[in-house]
């Protein structure tokens, strides 16, 4: 089943999204709690009947491995920027939809697509910073960055990438 149940750890952080149905085998074990008061979804077996909460949390610590950065790509810059224009003008944040990706320092300068180097941007901004650096355009035009891009967890990608997914969810996501 298609059925999204939020999966905390042990400690009530983000674990990751998983089906109904690893769910339902993790309450069934108890190997998890519900940790929200909204069912996503009941099943039935001959036997037992099993309502899975849309937020469950581990009753005990699973090892993890070590956390490492995830690849950058377009998407995920997005995402870590929530899809909003990271660029301020003469000190008023553009309110348009990040839906372009941009270099602070350009690639025809050498800049790389590394976490540091790149932003969520809209068209018309990323158009009219063009071949220029940010530096550049801070120097004539007084631009900013909403906030310093940075290499974001495994954890904070997550949260980016669910946090308009079920509402019932957002009190999680918040942490």
């Amino acid at each position: 089943m298609s059925v999204p149940v939020l999966l905390l750890d042990a400690t009530w952080r983000i674990d990751r999204v998983i089906g109904v149905n690893h769910a339902c085998s993790l309450l069934v074990s108890n190997e998890a709690v519900a940790a929200s008061a909204e069912i996503a979804l009941v099943m039935h077996s001959p036997s037992i009947t099993v309502e899975i909460p849309s937020v469950i949390a581990r009753t005990t610590v699973v090892s993890r491995r070590r956390e490492r950065t995830p690849g950058c790509n377009a998407r995920r810059v997005r995402q870590r920027d929530n899809h909003v224009c990271q660029f301020v003008i003469d000190g008023t944040p553009c309110d348009a939809p990040g839906d372009s990706v941009d270099h602070l320092v350009p690639s025809s300068r050498g800049g790389e697509n590394t976490w540091v180097n790149l932003v969520a941007s809209c068209k018309a901004h990323n158009n009219v910073k063009a071949d220029r650096s940010l530096d550049q355009m801070t120097d004539r035009f007084g631009w900013r960055l909403r906030r310093e891009p940075f290499p974001p967890s495994y954890a904070q990608m997550q949260v980016a990438s669910i946090r308009r997914c079920v509402p019932a969810w957002e009190p999680f996501l918040v942490a």
